[in-house]
Parts: C-alpha cells; sequence; structure tokens
C-alpha cells in the first residue's frame, strides 16, 4: 500500500503478503517490485534493513541502543522495524521504528515492557500458551 510519494508498506513483501522476508533473494524481488523508495515491511518481527543502490546491504539493527538512517536518493531501503508484541530476534523488548519525513530519517528503537502482565492477559484470553512463554525469550 502506498503511503505517500516515499514510503509504501506491506506485511510480508511487496510482490507477495505471505512471504516471510530474511535474505538477500527474497529482497532482490522486492526490490524489483517496489512502487516507492522505502517499503516498510513485517511479517518475520525481525528488525532488519535491506538497501539497494549499485550493490546490496543487509544489516541487522544492533540490539544495544538506537539504529537510525538517513535515506539517500537513488537508494532503495526495504525495512522491518520489529515487532511492538511478540519479537522474534531473541529480545524480548518491543521494537518500533519512527519516520521522519522532512529529514529522510528512520529510527529504530527498542523499549521494555511489561513483560509478565502481557504474559498473564495472553492466558487470561485463552490463547495458546506458547504465546506467553516466548514473549520472555523474543522467540
Amino acid at each position: 500500500m502506498v503511503v505517500d510519494e516515499a514510503i509504501e508498506i506491506c506485511h510480508g513483501a511487496p510482490f507477495d503478503e505471505d512471504v516471510y522476508l530474511f535474505d538477500d533473494m527474497e529482497a532482490r524481488q522486492a526490490f524489483r517490485t517496489m512502487r516507492r523508495p522505502v517499503c516498510l515491511f513485517g511479517h518475520t518481527h525481525v528488525p532488519t534493513v535491506f538497501r539497494c543502490d549499485d550493490t546490496m546491504k543487509h544489516v541487522t539493527p544492533n540490539r544495544d541502543g538506537r539504529y537510525s538512517l538517513t535515506f539517500s536518493d537513488g537508494a532503495q531501503y526495504l525495512v522491518n522495524v520489529g515487532a511492538v508484541g511478540q519479537p522474534r530476534d531473541g529480545d524480548p523488548r518491543a521494537a518500533f521504528g519512527t519516520v521522519d519525513t522532512v529529514e529522510r530519517r528512520l529510527t529504530l528503537s527498542r523499549i521494555a515492557y511489561d513483560v509478565a502482565g502481557a504474559q498473564a492477559k495472553i492466558v487470561a484470553a485463552g490463547l495458546p500458551d506458547v504465546l506467553a512463554q516466548r514473549l520472555a525469550t523474543g522467540r
């Protein structure tokens, strides 16, 4: 879905909402089908950035702090900001991203939250226990 002249969003990949976009092969296909320079995607719950200009670069953001990038003219970006709920990268903190369209900057961040409280609500709602258990490990 197109957001504005610079950004589009999708769940899995621009070419298929159900694809798990993890590696360079899927990223190359996604870059070919993108309609905007920046595509924000999800589905994997793992923060990652692919950048393509003359070459392709895959970056897994450092979990110790914030990760920022400024969008360059002529480059394309595929960005997964991670997940506020159910992270899958081994870090139980909530992951999220902010985009500054004026500065053309994206910042990925992590923040701790009440994991035990969220687990209790999952169990109380009758959802599968595995959804509650994995919150503690971010897997």
